[in-house]
């Protein structure tokens, strides 16, 4: 018994744990992933980072461009208050202004107005709208950002987010109510999906964009699909394609329902828009509004991108001599810059020209420019191999654009704000006519004024065709065919009143205001300092430089007045 008890017992091998059953991986999916760098920033940080100018520029963005007024906010005040100016292109004898847009955004002011309790008034429609374009700006942004650092690298996703939030062209592009600002949101959010790879997406988004705001738009996608069909990347993605477009096409259906609901006829809007621009004659089209050098955007660029301009214009020919010298250049960073020189060239060869047409290609110009200055400092890098020259490059680089842009923006907000707080000093219980003569242009909506009180314009030296007035009767005005209104710019003398009829006169210039004010109106409501161009050198108008350095910019005063006797204390 106790040799049994002393015998050793045999070595055994524990049984091995049962395998994990087989999770079914998508190669494409899990190569990508792999290939895929982690953002410097993550976006969820690069989103608060964007915000913030975003916000700012809800509160403190000018309007300088009066077809935002007048196509864009007007429309929506008169869907939401029964009351607006109303311009020929909504004429149904025109029909090239989408009202389904204008729905989108009339249904989401009185909401979002709950965003902002400590604002009275219409005008929390109005600063709550720009906050709703500031967050969906911002998003779109930074949903940009992380399809540009884990494709591009994250050096360009990091330039791509420093150039971004520093940007006076994103400053104040990225809280305009215009078609054109919308196509800029889809189109960051298609650039976002094409980087990745998401060829479907990327379409969509560019359909919505066309459809829904500008239809010029859809001609961005044509790089990205040319570069898919290059490397093969639309393959065995037919069904998804077509699933898509089944969508685009109900889209359309509902946008085009919606548009002849408005009109009470059918109605292409995007159609429209297209026929006007392009095959307009020469008496009609974009053009009679005024033609501009070829060299417009250029300047304008320039004037809002400072020192990118060259870098954005540089990406190509960088990436060229990055191959050459360092690492050769993929085909998605060549795709990349494609869309930006497209729009670009495209728009270069248009005789009517608008900043607001370059704001889809602000994204754009910010990529390019990310990549060219990273790709220059690797060819740096190469030649001269000190990392620390290249991050005092960079920051240099990152260090003036800011600079630059920062001090454009104040210029702006600072020398040309009047009209916004002009307007919102009017008393809430106010009523009555507010006439304005030659600064029609820059009246900033209804949205401004109290909702007793109606704009009305006074004869001045301009002679085309101004805003007339939506019918007051429900949603009527929309179907109903406008009297004195046409497509040449033609003036109608029925858009006047006589100053007879004005309570509160607004215009520009001391001494017009003591000839307005010995007339019978001599209540001064308010004051504002407003930039006098004539008097004003280049660097004023363009740069806003410390108080205690002479800037040569002279002022004006922007003012409204009221009916009744000469306040003392207004002298």
């Amino acid at each position: 018994m106790s040799e049994l008890r002393a015998r050793p017992r045999p070595a055994t091998t524990p049984a091995p744990p049962p395998a994990a059953p087989a999770i079914p991986t998508n190669p494409r999916l899990s190569k990508k992933a792999a290939q895929a760098p982690t953002p410097l920033i993550t976006p969820t940080a690069a989103f608060a980072l964007l915000l913030l100018p975003r916000l700012l520029s809800a509160r403190y963005a000018t309007i300088p461009d009066c077809d935002e007024v007048f196509n864009f906010w007007e429309p929506a005040h008169y869907l939401s208050h029964s009351h607006g100016l109303q311009t020929w292109e909504y004429s149904p004898a025109y029909a090239i202004r989408s009202w389904a847009y204008i729905l989108l955004h009339s249904a989401l002011s009185r909401p979002a107005s709950l965003l902002l309790p400590g604002v009275v008034g219409k005008s929390a429609e109005f600063y709550a709208l720009r906050v709703v374009f500031a967050v969906a700006c911002a998003y779109a942004e930074s949903r940009l950002y992380r399809a540009v650092a884990t494709r591009l690298g994250r050096g360009v996703g990091a330039m791509y987010l420093a150039f971004a939030a520093g940007s006076a062209g994103m400053f104040h592009s990225a809280v305009a109510f215009l078609p054109s600002t919308f196509a800029m949101y889809t189109g960051m959010m298609a650039a976002a999906g094409f980087l990745e790879g998401k060829l479907v997406e990327g379409v969509v988004w560019t359909a919505v964009g066309g459809l829904l705001g500008w239809p010029f738009c859809l001609v961005m996608c044509v790089p990205w699909i040319l570069g898919a069909l290059v490397t093969g990347a639309v393959e065995g993605r037919v069904v998804g394609v077509v699933g898509r477009c089944v969508k685009g096409g109900l889209l359309s259906a509902i946008i085009v329902a919606i548009d002849s609901a408005f009109y009470r006829k059918l109605e292409i809007v995007p159609l429209n828009i297209v026929l006007y621009n392009v095959f307009s004659d020469a008496s009609r089209g974009p053009n009679i509004y005024g033609t501009e050098p070829w060299h417009f955007y250029l300047l304008n660029l320039a004037l809002n991108h400072n020192i990118l301009l060259p870098l954005s214009l540089a990406a190509f020919p960088v990436l060229v001599l990055s191959t050459l010298i360092t690492t050769p250049v993929t085909c998605r960073e060549i795709t990349a810059t494609l869309p930006y020189y497209l729009w670009l060239a495209i728009f270069t060869l248009q005789p009517h020209k608008e900043e607001r047409f370059m704001f889809l290609a602000y994204p754009l110009l910010l990529v390019n420019a990310a990549i060219a200055l990273t790709r220059a400092l690797d060819i740096v890098g190469a030649i001269l191999p000190s990392r620390m020259l290249r991050r005092v490059l960079a920051a240099a680089v990152v260090a003036l654009t800011t600079l630059l842009s920062l001090s454009r923006t104040l210029a702006v907000t600072t020398s040309y704000s009047a009209p916004l707080s002009i307007y919102s000093s009017l008393p809430a219980n106010a009523t009555g006519n507010l006439c304005v003569a030659g600064e029609w242009y820059r009246f900033p909506s209804h949205y401004l004024l109290p909702e007793g009180v109606r704009a009305k314009w006074l004869v001045s030296d301009f002679r085309g065709l101004l805003p007339g007035e939506f019918v007051e009767a429900g949603w009527e005005g929309t179907w109903r065919v406008p009297q004195g209104m046409n497509d040449m710019n033609l003036e109608d003398v029925g858009k006047y009143v006589s100053r007879g009829e004005c309570e509160y006169i607004v215009g520009l210039g001391a001494k017009e205001r003591e000839v307005v004010m010995a007339e019978g109106w001599g209540v001064v409501v308010a004051r504002e300092r407003f930039l006098e161009k004539e008097g004003t050198g280049v660097v004023g108008r363009v740069f806003w430089v410390p108080g205690w350095v002479r800037d040569g910019r002279r002022w004006e005063e922007y003012w409204v007045v009221k009916r009744g006797k000469v306040a003392s204390e207004s002298v």
